[in-house]
């Protein structure tokens, strides 16, 4: 089967976005079609995406998203436009309308019963446990029922609370709700359940046991799951060191790509559980008192730090290309694993020094492979003088806010 001329539509403008376009024009040669909200540095002054604005309701609201999508997909009859980002609204109306969409879309996504239940960190931690696999103890908090608020006496501090459902995160910003709050009493978990319930937030909370350990612990795995169930890329990388950005903390901000085969086993056998299709990432952290490592969260969507397998030789957009010709795992070759080691920087490469990486061996490790770190806006092929003004400017913020958020490094990652 040919190659099918495809139309890579991204809902966002964050680096990770951009990444999706930078591995799309290095494996197909295409451009990209950027649907965002408002223009932001990483897709400003591109040659290899178009971006068009839309207005903020549209990534939430059917009547407004699907006629975008219908639009599109009249507008470009030739090509089979491809559903891509970070986003967790647009790609549940998409599923919800599925019907609607394909054949003329392609959605690298698994129906929307399977994305209910991986979205949801309490559905999953269930499924994870029932693998024999470890989570952070746990209690589920109703916002808008004060009797379930005890539970979280039953916890040992310190504790994490999230969002039990991620889009929550976004809908419910204005009452103060958090991507990732930390607490080192129940005393300042309750004060916080409080404040979010008080200024409206009515969703449950998942509230846990913090697991210590530095950034080097935490562990990220992304891979490619095709229409078939088989997963054909998995690959593996060491946090170095996160983004402490209270917004964007969880995020890994400098990755040793490097593979991890238990974890790599334990991931394929939860996707597989879960009936995921199309992209993936996942985060678990080892704790370093007895070496077990927990899974802290399952993504359906290809993941902010996506490039860093590309790093490491893995091709998400062939992956991607296998699956729309219809190709079997027996039929595209064999599972796409890291070729080489290697750095992936979101922030600047300076920042990874012995200061955050208290381990000798992983720092002789790392200090090699430091002077080729690949950073996904530094495209050689997308040169303009404002992106290299852009990327400056963004490493000196990324370098103000480490300082500022994360100065030196902490047994627990906080």
């Amino acid at each position: 089967m040919p190659t099918p001329k495809i139309l890579p539509v991204v809902f966002g403008s964050d680096v990770a976005d951009y990444s999706i376009a930078r591995l799309f024009h290095e494996t197909l040669g295409v451009k990209t079609l950027v649907i965002a909200q408002f223009m932001r540095g990483p897709v400003d002054n591109s040659k290899i995406v178009d971006v068009r604005l839309v207005p903020r309701e549209t990534f939430v609201q059917p009547n407004l998203l699907l006629p975008l999508l219908q639009g599109i997909a009249d507008e470009f009859p030739d090509y089979t436009p491809v559903l891509l980002g970070n986003d967790d609204n647009v790609p549940n109306i998409a599923m919800d309308h599925r019907d609607e969409l394909e054949p003329r879309w392609f959605l690298p996504l698994a129906h929307r019963a399977v994305l209910d239940v991986a979205n949801d960190k309490d559905a999953m931690a269930s499924l994870v446990t029932g693998l024999g696999y470890a989570v952070p103890r746990h209690v589920n908090v109703d916002l808008a029922d004060t009797s379930t608020w005890g539970a979280i006496d039953t916890l040992r501090a310190p504790l994490i609370a999230k969002p039990a459902i991620g889009g929550d995160q976004l809908r419910y910003q204005a009452t103060g709700l958090q991507k990732v709050a930390t607490f080192h009493t129940q005393v300042e978990a309750r004060g916080y359940i409080t404040r979010v319930a008080d200024a409206g937030g009515k969703m449950d909370l998942v509230v846990q046991e913090l697991i210590p350990g530095d950034d080097t612990t935490q562990w990220v795995i992304n891979g490619y799951v095709n229409r078939h169930g088989d997963i054909t890329a998995i690959g593996t990388g060491q946090v170095l060191l996160g983004i402490h950005e209270p917004s964007l903390i969880g995020n890994a901000g400098i990755i040793y790509v490097r593979e991890n085969e238990q974890l790599i086993e334990q991931a394929t056998r939860i996707v597989e559980a879960v009936g995921l299709r199309g992209f993936f990432s996942m985060d678990a952290k080892f704790d370093p008192r007895d070496a077990t490592p927990y899974w802290l969260d399952l993504n359906p969507r290809i993941g902010r730090g996506n490039y860093y397998l590309k790093v490491g030789g893995i091709n998400l957009v062939k992956a991607l290309v296998d699956d729309m010709k219809g190709r079997s795992l027996a039929e595209s070759g064999p599972v796409q694993t890291l070729q080489h080691e290697g750095i992936f920087a979101l922030m600047p490469k300076i920042l990874a020094t012995p200061h955050y990486i208290a381990d000798p061996q992983l720092w002789k490790q790392v200090k090699p492979l430091k002077r080729h770190a690949v950073d996904p806006l530094d495209y050689p092929a997308d040169r303009h003088p404002k992106r290299t003004l852009f990327r400056i400017a963004s490493g000196i913020n990324h370098l103000r806010r480490t300082r500022t958020y994360y100065p030196k490094l902490t047994d627990t990652g906080f």
